[in-house]
């Protein structure tokens, strides 16, 4: 295909570098480095959200060009994406945009609360997708204290719909009102741990949340108390694992090997 739609500056970021070799915490300065402005927002919206960019197993270099140019967004502030950047949520198996999504928002702050109240809110996305709008209502709240109530009310509001969420929404929406410090949401936490609808493998035990959160102290439970339930799928796996390690440290029987003789002494500490 070809990329000769998009006009300069923005048509620089075709052509701007792999991500990869770049610091992936420290981003660019985009307005900077390419001259980016405001009234470039609606072409880097474009360029966002193309999905042409997205071929699957394709290397070229003009397919890193969304990332730079949803990083620049953020930079510039663009409320104008914020509701089309959603779109990308629902981007199948694609690691950039959870990673990296929930940071543009929280450069877009507050303005961008109702939009992604809205979204996650919606049944009609797919677990994986509201599950990245909750973590971009998170990384609102950690970058602005102020808003933390209000990034609080839908994750709250969402959770109560408990027996209906998928287990996955239950889990990253209590995973993330954890790291809030939302003592407001233990009574519906409770409720979801009641109903079996929470994976405790990934945010542990209703005793353990209990202690997280300072309802209780840890010498209020038992060591099981406290300890998450391995799933039964993992179970599996570590049973499976264990045979083949038995297998493969079999004690010698009657045969020819020699056993090794054990020397005596001090072992040399490993550096």
């Amino acid at each position: 295909m070809s990329f000769d739609t998009y006009n300069n500056p923005v048509a620089k970021l075709l052509t701007y570098g792999d991500c990869l070799d770049m610091d992936l915490h420290d981003w660019h300065n985009y307005p900077e480095t390419v001259g980016l402005t405001a009234t470039d927002i609606p072409e880097l919206i474009r360029m966002a959200t193309d999905p042409t960019f997205w071929e699957p197993e394709s290397d070229r270099l003009e397919d890193w060009a969304p990332i730079h140019a949803w990083r620049a967004l953020g930079q510039l502030h663009a409320e104008a994406a914020i509701a089309p950047l959603t779109q990308l949520f629902q981007t199948p198996d694609n690691d950039w945009v959870t990673e990296e999504l929930p940071r543009v928002y929280a450069m877009f702050g507050t303005a961008a609360i109702p939009v992604l109240a809205d979204y996650l809110t919606n049944a009609e996305h797919e677990t994986r997708a509201r599950n990245t709008a909750v973590d971009c209502l998170l990384n609102i709240a950690r970058s602005h204290p102020e808003s933390r109530d209000a990034c609080v009310a839908p994750m709250l509001q969402q959770l109560e719909a408990y027996a209906e969420n998928d287990i996955d929404l239950n889990t990253i929406l209590i995973a993330d009102l954890l790291d809030l410090k939302a003592v407001e949401a233990a009574p519906l936490i409770e409720q979801a741990f009641a109903a079996e609808t929470v994976d405790e493998f990934m945010v542990g035990t209703w005793a353990a949340i209990q202690v997280e959160l300072g309802l209780k102290q840890e010498t209020d439970f038992s060591p099981e108390a406290l300890k998450p339930k391995i799933p039964p799928e993992m179970a599996e796996m570590r049973q499976l694992l264990a045979k083949i390690d038995a297998m493969n440290h079999k004690p010698q029987g009657f045969g020819t090997t020699k056993p090794q003789t054990v020397k005596q002494g001090k072992k040399k500490k490993k550096k």
